[in-house]
């Protein structure tokens, strides 16, 4: 069991006996009130202005889907590789092929709203509040709570999950982590212990944006005094379909930063007006083709798969938690449709697109 923030990478994991215990969730200080009545104009003005985080690819997209003749799915021959190959630094050249099948378009699940029930037990003072309007203050906030979180330092003192857990809080500058996720996934090895990874996290920001959470009950922990002061918070275990890619996730629901998202499972940096513009419009279009044919040369087809996979495990664990967020969507359109062009291209199956 291994402690990462949501800004850390997964590089260090240690495996525990799984024990799910029932724990109560601690709820937000009136900063996040304070920040959602400071930014919400701005943000409105934001959109409607068409500002850098303006999804509206997400909408268009969305309605591509639905129009398009494309194959449901698209069969590949891939090299294949070890699973430690997933940075291209590592990559190495295949020596068996597979043949693997990708799916033309992420679907999106059934809509399902964000209960009131859910933001009014961890924020009542925000239970008659509009989600949107909370969601433009988040976007203001977030963050500021994300540096909390990088700062946070806990120890375990046995394999067994505790029911809560005290921790170091090296930041003090926003509202303190409400609770501690302890994130496994649904099925474990056979003959291994079920590995979890704890992350501090903010109640706040899951019931404003996960339908499928259960309701989390309201709880404060004592802010501490200083920088390097303790508080303990409770630990709320989390099954999800894919745990290796929950920090991608989390920040993302943190920043909402469409770029930044994109930065962390793209070899190189995506034009803006992939996520910008009109998708059926032909200069995006083009700019979506160059792009995609960069990545084809720059990357081995087994290392876009592996990234590929990546936003298959970001939306399948999008879908488990109820997260209807359009940029998050938005983001992982753009993904895949990138990525599956690239790998189209490296295979020499562009015809079936």
């Amino acid at each position: 069991m291994v402690l990462q923030t949501t800004s850390q990478k997964l590089s260090r994991r240690a495996n525990s006996e799984n024990t799910p215990p029932s724990a109560s969730v601690t709820g937000s200080k009136s900063k996040v009130r304070n920040g959602i009545q400071a930014a919400a104009s701005r943000r409105r003005r934001a959109r409607a202005t068409g500002g850098p985080s303006h999804p509206r690819y997400a909408v268009a997209q969305a309605k591509h889907k639905s129009t398009s003749r494309s194959p449901a799915s698209i069969n590949v021959e891939m090299p294949r590789a070890s699973p430690s190959d997933v940075e291209m630094a590592d990559a190495t050249s295949a020596i068996n092929m597979t043949s693997v099948s990708l799916p033309r378009y992420l679907s999106r699940p059934p809509f399902r709203a964000v209960p009131k029930e859910a933001i009014a037990a961890v924020t009542p003072e925000l239970a008659s509040t509009p989600l949107k309007y909370i969601h433009d203050g988040l976007e203001c906030l977030g963050p500021h709570m994300l540096e909390v979180l990088a700062g946070v330092k806990a120890e375990l003192v046995s394999n067994v999950l505790p029911t809560e857990l005290s921790v170091v809080v090296n930041d003090i500058s926003c509202d303190m982590p409400t609770h501690m996720l302890a994130v496994y996934a649904h099925q474990a090895p056979a003959n291994a212990k079920r590995r979890v990874t704890l992350f501090p996290t903010h109640n706040v920001i899951l019931a404003t944006h996960c339908a499928n959470l259960p309701i989390l009950e309201k709880s404060t922990p004592t802010p501490p005094e200083s920088a390097g002061e303790s508080i303990t918070i409770p630990v709320v275990p989390l099954c999800i379909p894919a745990p290796g890619v929950f920090p991608h996730l989390s920040t993302f629901l943190y920043t909402k930063r469409i770029d930044h998202l994109l930065a962390t499972i793209l070899p190189c940096p995506a034009p803006a007006a992939l996520y910008m513009g009109d998708p059926n419009s032909e200069s995006v279009r083009s700019q979506l083709q160059q792009f995609a044919s960069k990545l084809a040369t720059m990357a081995p087809a087994h290392v876009l798969l592996a990234r590929i996979m990546l936003v298959n495990g970001l939306w399948r664990n999008a879908c488990a938690l109820g997260i209807a967020d359009e940029k998050l969507w938005c983001a992982m359109d753009v993904a895949w449709e990138v990525l599956i062009h690239a790998i189209a291209i490296s295979t020499g199956k562009q015809h079936l697109l």
